[in-house]
């Protein structure tokens, strides 16, 4: 499963935990990757990495809530969340 959500270029620590709890909420599970526009990617590890550089440096594995961040080829401001869902599962919370 894959939902998108644009933030926007200056989301907030806030809006990003939105986006990503939303996902949560939706399909009753943890998404497995989180895939980030270059400027979502750059802003997220501005945002949340200790080094505001982390977005350049190869060495770097951000990840929010333990789920792996990686840049991709989105819109700007966009932020897509991908995961396995239980179709029995989804919505039985």
């Amino acid at each position: 499963m894959r939902r998108e959500f644009d933030i926007g270029v200056s989301f907030s620590a806030e809006a990003f935990g939105d986006a990503f709890a939303a996902f949560n909420r939706t399909y009753n599970a943890m998404p497995l990757r989180v895939l980030c526009a270059p400027d979502v990617y750059a802003r997220y590890c501005s945002l949340f990495e200790r080094d505001p550089a982390a977005a350049h440096l190869h060495s770097t594995k951000p990840s929010f809530d333990g789920v792996p961040l990686q840049a991709a080829i989105l819109r700007p401001g966009v932020v897509a969340f991908e995961g396995e869902v239980d179709e029995e599962r989804m919505g039985d919370w």
